[in-house]
This record gives structure tokens, sequence and C-alpha cells, in this order.
């Protein structure tokens, strides 16, 4: 990890220490009517284990390994979302937990995730902040960027720009920092000194939720856009 720790993601500490990051999307989901979910990139099923059993859980997962072991908690397809084919308007509920900035072309992904998806229920996302207040006070030095594999960087209003493109309408943003384990004394202190890895802080990563509307309110809003600019346009 940043922090050049060596971790193991299927010991019971690393899985519980995932949901505790994930408190929000936990309370959230657990709050629903249950129905079928979606965990795509679920590695080793950590999240939709904290997911109440009531609930009918799948997972899509590329490592081998990782999908081995989510099989314990979910039904798991080994593969890429669009290699699962699953039916239209299959589920309820589509979690995308810090997986979007792993992705090589996300548009694609969330086009996949919009066909899936019943028009109504919820898409959670949950990434990285590149445009954070540490991402702009420690520049290369921002922790998240010294992950290799972060190759689709957002930034809270970029990400809010791009599920609004692709059919869905935002309605909450959640920024966990308060109430997890990294708030705490030592990572304030670390503010100070901009030399070393930025440390974990409110801000460095966020969640939003997002309801995928209809092909025709979206076509609704298109139109309403193209009307406010030319209307500025005209004046």
């Amino acid at each position: 990890d940043p922090d050049g720790q060596t971790r193991n993601m299927e010991d019971s500490s690393e899985r519980q220490s995932k949901r505790d990051l994930a408190a929000d999307e936990l309370r959230f989901v657990n709050g629903l009517s249950p129905g079928k979910i979606l965990d795509v990139g679920c590695g080793t099923g950590a999240f939709l284990e904290g997911v109440q059993e009531s609930w009918e859980k799948f997972g899509v997962e590329l490592s081998g390994f990782a999908a081995e072991v989510a099989g314990r908690y979910c039904n798991v397809f080994h593969g890429t979302l669009a290699e699962a084919r699953f039916p239209d308007n299959d589920f309820d509920v589509v979690i995308l937990f810090h997986v979007i900035e792993h992705m090589k072309d996300p548009e694609k992904e969330l086009l996949e995730i919009r066909r899936v998806l019943k028009t109504g229920g919820t898409l959670v996302v949950g990434t990285p902040d590149f445009d954070s207040a540490c991402a702009r006070r420690y520049g290369e030095r921002f922790r998240l960027l010294h992950d290799q594999t972060h190759i689709s960087l957002f930034s809270e209003h970029s990400l809010q720009l791009l599920l609004e493109d692709y059919g869905f309408e935002v309605v909450m943003t959640e920024y966990p920092f308060f109430e997890t384990k990294y708030f705490k004394i030592e990572n304030l202190e670390r503010l100070f000194e901009t030399k070393d890895m930025s440390p974990p802080f409110y801000g460095n990563i966020f969640s939003k939720f997002a309801i995928k509307i209809s092909r025709d309110e979206l076509i609704r809003k298109f139109e309403s856009k193209i009307e406010r600019v030319r209307a500025k346009v005209q004046d």
C-alpha cells in the first residue's frame, strides 16, 4: 500500500477494515428492501459479507484467487462484467467500491452497468478524489497516486458529470473519514509536513449514490441543458 505495508486481503482484520470503510454503503444497502445486488470488482467478497442475507448477492471479479474466496459469500462470476452477460434490468443495486479508478474504459463499464440495473435502481461508486485538498497540497506525493493500477482519475465534480451524462441522477455524496480508523492525531500531525507521503484525510475518497433514470427522462435532461446553453449564448 502507499505506506509500504504488505497486506493480506483475505485476513479477517483486512476484511473488517474494508467493511468499516464502506460503512455508509452498507448502512444504505441494509436499509433498503432486499432485492438483488451486484458488486463489480468484488475482490474477496468482504463488502457482500456485510450485506444482510435476505439479499440475493452477486459479484464479478477478475482475480481467480479473489473470486474463489468471494464464492463463500455470493454468487461470483470470474471475468468481466460484460462476459457475465446478466439480463437487462436485473439488479436493484450495483456497487463499484474503489474499482472505477482501475478501469481502462469506465464509460463502457457504466453503459453495461446501466443495462443490468433496473430503472430506479441505485449505483454506488466509491473512488479517490484526485483534486482533493490533500491532492493539491501534496502534488506527486498524494498517497493515492502511488498505486500504479489507478489509471482513471476522477475528481468529485468530474465523476458527477460522468454519471449524469450516462443516465444517472446523483442523490447523495459521502466523504468517509471521521468515523474511520484513520481519524487520529498521528495523521493530522502529518499534514504539517509535505516532504513525505500525504496522510489519510477528509476528502481523499468519496462515494456517490446515484439513481438510474429512464431513457426519456435522460433525453429531457439533455434537452433542458441544451436550452439553457442556447439562452446563455443569446444573452
